[in-house]
């Protein structure tokens, strides 16, 4: 019966102390929000005591538990906002926070678009898109102006200024407000664009002047930009190597910012003539400029190309027979004819030396107007290149005669020959043979008769008379 009794104690007792643990367990919803627009902010962290309980969801709401007996610090920190404290009663379940943004300094700096200077003394103006709520500030001697702002706001940045266009542009300041930067174009800024006419692309280095006055070169884009009075008219000027001068009143309206100006490429003639080595025109040469076939030559050598685009351009000249003959010319410089002399090509000639009976002579001397060029070889043939025209040729050799032939040699022609025959000096060897037979038979002639001569001549005795008569 005591057991009883001590087991009924414990267990009374127990469930004293789990209830007084239950009671001293307090959950509490903290929600946060913006003190200036009442959003909630997602991502604070709450701190009790300085212990950390965790950060808010995307509804701004965030629980805890406690045991404390006693009132505690309740402590909520966020980027871009002002940091929140303040003492909670213990029994309390509910807290709602209201932070307030924290101030940054917003740094503007304005400069001129043309100059690239900074501009000082522009009263720059900026307005919360919240509350309306307007600051203004002139840009010091660095065109820097520094306004104190709230973190996580937009603001409209407003720049009115003599002498520029009015700069009107949104800006959002973050939880860290990064330096801006404007560019003030001065008041009546206008823009030329020029362009080739024919393709329509930007033209480069194209002189712009506007009521005489220089106002730039185009770049690569083709645009030259200057301040100019909009709504009346200007006599606009526009020049350029390689196209025609471009002159004209242009009415620049109010409300336009850009004009385009089309330039036509400028021709000039091109006239060419063409002479072979001897000065004669060469008719029926073909002509090309830049690579592109263009023509060929008149009678009288001539060649006239009637509208070449301006500048430096490429010829060639070229007819059968001929080296072809290459140059330039400037269409917008040339004060006279372009003049090309054509060389012939050279033609192998082979110059065969033989004797009365067709044998090669090896060796025999070639001559050409009367210049060595060579000897033949053991075929009896010497090769030669010779250009077109006509030509003595001459052949010497030891025991023949000098042989001579006027050889042609045509334009155009791949190859030529000429045949010389070289003659014995002296006798021809037939009438050497009669005159040897002539000879000959004079000598047996002569023996014979000097033969005669030496034979002595015989008396004829007669019988005599014996005793006397």
């Amino acid at each position: 019966m005591v057991c009883k009794l001590r087991f009924l104690t414990i267990a009374v007792l127990a469930l004293l102390l789990c209830g007084t643990a239950v009671q001293a367990s307090t959950l509490v919803d903290v929600t946060v929000k913006d003190a200036d627009d009442g959003t909630s902010l997602k991502g604070a962290t709450v701190y009790v005591d300085g212990s950390d309980e965790g950060t808010t969801n995307s509804y701004g709401e965030v629980s805890y538990r406690h045991s404390k007996s006693s009132r505690y610090t309740l402590k909520v920190t966020k980027s871009g906002y002002k940091e929140w404290s303040k003492r909670i009663d213990a029994d309390e379940t509910s807290v709602t926070v209201q932070m307030d943004r924290d101030t940054l300094d917003l740094k503007i700096t304005v400069y001129d678009a043309d100059t690239f200077l900074s501009v000082s003394g522009i009263r720059v103006e900026i307005t919360s898109k919240e509350d309306s709520e307007r600051e203004s500030e002139k840009t010091d001697s660095t065109g820097l102006a520094t306004f104190e702002v709230k973190a996580n706001k937009d603001y409209t940045v407003t720049i009115d200024a003599d002498g520029y266009d009015l700069l009107q542009r949104d800006i959002e300041v973050d939880d860290e407000a990064e330096p801006v930067q404007f560019w003030l174009y001065p008041e009546g800024r206008f823009a030329f664009r020029v362009l080739d006419a024919k393709d329509h692309l930007p033209v480069v280095n194209a002189t712009v002047k506007v009521g005489g006055t220089v106002r730039g070169t185009t770049g690569s884009d083709g645009f030259v930009t200057t301040v100019v009075d909009t709504d009346r008219q200007y006599l606009v000027e526009v020049t350029h190597p390689a196209y025609s001068d471009y002159r004209q009143e242009v009415s620049l309206q109010e409300n336009a910012v850009r004009t385009d100006i089309f330039l036509s490429k400028s021709t000039y003639p091109v006239f060419i003539s063409v002479y072979d080595a001897a000065k004669a025109p060469l008719a029926g040469a073909s002509v090309s400029v830049d690579g592109k076939n263009v023509g060929e030559t008149d009678n009288y050598g001539r060649f006239s190309l009637e509208s070449v685009v301006a500048g430096t351009h490429s010829v060639e000249v070229s007819a059968p027979g001929y080296v072809s003959w290459q140059g330039t010319c400037d269409s917008r410089e040339q004060k006279a004819d372009l003049v090309a002399e054509l060389v012939p090509v050279s033609v192998p000639v082979v110059v065969i030396v033989g004797s009365p009976d067709h044998k090669p002579l090896a060796g025999v001397a070639i001559g050409v107007d009367g210049a060595a060029r060579g000897v033949t070889g053991a075929d009896g043939t010497l090769k030669l290149d010779l250009a077109p025209g006509s030509y003595n040729v001459s052949g010497m050799f030891d025991g023949y005669k000098p042989t001579y032939l006027v050889q042609q040699v045509p334009v155009g022609s791949s190859g030529e020959s000429c045949s010389l025959t070289m003659q014995p000096s002296g006798l021809p060897l037939g009438i050497i043979g009669v005159v040897a037979v002539i000879l000959v038979l004079v000598a047996v002639a002569g023996v014979v008769v000097a033969g005669k001569m030496r034979t002595p001549t015989r008396r004829t005795h007669r019988p005599g008379r014996r005793g006397g008569f």
